[in-house]
């Protein structure tokens, strides 16, 4: 890059930034994804700010992530999962990046996608025990009911008293001992155990 294309790129990335400063939420549940048309139109030119600071240069993953971050803000987890995809591509060790990824895919119903991305992320950070229970309901969205076992009960070992953890683990074992499937989408999850099982979110 020339040292006018570091200026620009440099200008814009940090405009965009600032703009989506208290709008999105780095680590934990997405706020909701109804925002008034004010802020829709501010994130959007972070969009566009962004994009201008990819133009230049392509590998910023950190653009890449914040993207996707603001579709996530949308409630449009597919093109959220894209970005997310594509900043992971250019670092897979970065954690943030791949829990993400893997929130959007659980959300959107794509089981092997979620315990590929937390599987990244757990290998990046292995004694996180948030990213362990992301692993977990990854699994339990598959199916996957042993390994789902087996990964919340590390997660319970680092951080016994962490209520997601605490959650999943009896989701685990309510499908465990019921012999049901579990759903297949992390919203249907939630609504299922709201009805059958003992309220709470499955999401980090």
């Amino acid at each position: 890059m020339t040292p006018e294309q570091i200026e620009e790129h440099n200008r814009v990335f940090e405009t965009a930034t600032q703009l989506v400063k208290g709008e999105i939420i780095v680590q934990g549940p997405p706020f909701p994804s109804n925002c008034p048309q004010s802020l829709r139109l501010k994130l959007e030119h972070a969009i566009q700010l962004f994009t201008r600071a990819l133009e230049i240069n392509p590998s910023n993953w950190s653009a890449m992530w914040l993207i996707g971050k603001i579709h996530q803000r949308f409630g449009d987890n597919s093109t959220a999962l894209t970005w997310f995809g594509r900043s992971h591509r250019i670092n897979p060790s970065q954690a943030d990046v791949a829990r993400e990824a893997s929130i959007c895919a659980m959300a959107l119903g794509r089981s092997e996608e979620a315990i590929s991305y937390a599987c990244s992320a757990v290998r990046s950070q292995p004694h996180n025990s948030g990213l362990q229970a992301n692993l977990s309901l990854a699994f339990l969205l598959a199916s996957k009911l042993d390994d789902a076992k087996v990964t919340i009960e590390k997660a319970i070992v680092n951080d016994p008293m962490d209520p997601i953890s605490q959650t999943i683990r009896s989701m685990v074992a309510h499908f465990v001992d019921s012999g049901e499937k579990a759903p297949s989408t992390t919203v249907a999850l939630e609504d299922y155990w709201k009805k059958y099982g003992k309220p709470g979110t499955a999401t980090d």
